[in-house]
């Protein structure tokens, strides 16, 4: 009997052992060679959003090694044993490098929130949703989330989703609508019309957007708004709008299709974004299957060599001057999506055009590093937001 138990004990102890050995060398693999396809993607990623869970996985094996030893499985027990202790300090460095990012940025990193952090998806809130145009068919709603102080005037920041211009909705990431809203902003989350076979919106996206700015000017006494106060703020595509809005209403260039007043944001705050689409289509980015150039293809219909002024009106790069607003670029330095390289590249044409710009980049962090609120990248992104914003937008 107490043979069959052993055997039994020692048969459930191997299995979860081999699968964590299998699981965290894979994720360890991914973390150190990001480049390698697919298991890159995957390292990076599960580093972004689950940093510390992948440290507890590692002292739970090496716990069971531990077990092991005492059931005198020595072979599995010092293979697990090496694993654990490897993977342990594997994956303790890309922490210890993103809290020194948040030492310099002053930011508090909650463990609780890291160990409880959970993706951050979600959609249209009927609740708040009001519609601001029709064109072309399509209804065009924001989610109006108000603040609960009670302030005579309060700013509006006009929140963009992301997508690749081909996917997403209003109200894509709750974590950021709440975290702007704790600050007492009023958030418009907007939707604006995506691309789809036969239908580019690289001249139909961002001017919605602007549209709905001035229809919150229209609306700005009944939600309590200044609008002179006005921010943009973006993830990803929505990232790249909030600079072609941004940077478009400041120099001109961009028009929107409801009359009314024209305001400038005074800020723009824009996450991973994609500014230089004519790198971008060049580069040959992929991230599980999601590729850079089959979403400018849809945006744009097809090469900077076949649309030339299309490029020219989305590249944000060419729109940067004297006018352009405060910029604050949050990024991931392992992205497979939108290279880090075209984000650094866009740091130092903002500093060459002397716009103030607040650059941060989150070590081992890929594209969508803040899908979950309580990862240790979106803890420095809030931080960093408040104080960039403290600064600029006061």
């Amino acid at each position: 009997m107490n043979k069959k138990k052993r055997s039994w004990k020692k048969g459930i102890l191997g299995g979860i052992a081999i699968f964590l050995i299998a699981i965290l060398l894979l994720l360890f693999v991914g973390v150190y060679f990001p480049n390698i396809s697919f298991v890159g993607e995957i390292g990076t990623i599960v580093m972004s959003l689950f940093s510390l869970h992948l440290v507890i996985l590692s002292v739970i094996l090496g716990i069971l090694a531990i077990l092991m030893i005492r059931l005198k499985m020595k072979r599995l027990a010092l293979v697990s044993g090496i694993t654990a202790i490897v993977c342990t300090i594997g994956f303790a460095i890309p922490i210890a490098q993103m809290l020194q990012v948040a030492n310099e940025n002053d930011a508090k990193i909650s463990w609780t929130k890291q160990l409880f952090s959970a993706p951050d998806m979600g959609g249209p809130d009927l609740s708040k949703s009001v519609k601001y145009a029709t064109v072309d068919g399509n209804d065009l709603y924001m989610d109006i989330s108000i603040p609960k102080n009670t302030k005579a005037k309060r700013t509006p920041i006009v929140l963009i989703h992301g997508g690749g211009f081909v996917a997403g909705t209003r109200n894509q990431s709750p974590s950021w609508t709440q975290f702007y809203v704790d600050r007492g902003y009023v958030v418009f989350d907007v939707d604006y019309r995506l691309a789809k076979d036969g239908y580019t919106t690289w001249d139909k996206a961002a001017p919605d957007v602007a549209s709905a700015i001035v229809w919150i000017g229209q609306h700005a006494d009944k939600y309590q708004v200044d609008m002179e106060q006005l921010l943009i703020a973006g993830g990803s595509a929505g990232g790249s709008l909030a600079l072609q809005v941004g940077y478009g209403l400041n120099d001109g260039t961009l028009k929107p299709y409801i009359s009314g007043k024209i305001y400038a944001p005074k800020a723009v705050v824009a996450v991973y974004p994609a500014q230089n689409m004519t790198n971008i289509w060049y580069e040959g980015t992929n991230f599980f299957g999601m590729d850079g150039e089959a979403f400018l293809g849809a945006y744009i219909g097809g090469s900077p060599k076949e649309k030339p002024e299309a490029y020219a009106a989305v590249d944000v790069v060419k729109h940067v001057g004297k006018t352009t607003p405060p910029t604050l670029l949050l990024v991931g330095k392992n992205d497979h999506l939108l290279p880090y390289s075209g984000q650094v590249a866009f740091e130092k044409l903002l500093n060459e055009k002397q716009v103030p710009n607040k650059f941060v980049a989150i070590p081992y962090n890929d594209h969508f590093f803040d899908m979950s609120g309580g990862s240790i990248g979106s803890q420095i992104s809030y931080q960093v937001t408040g104080d960039f914003l403290d600064k600029y937008a006061k």
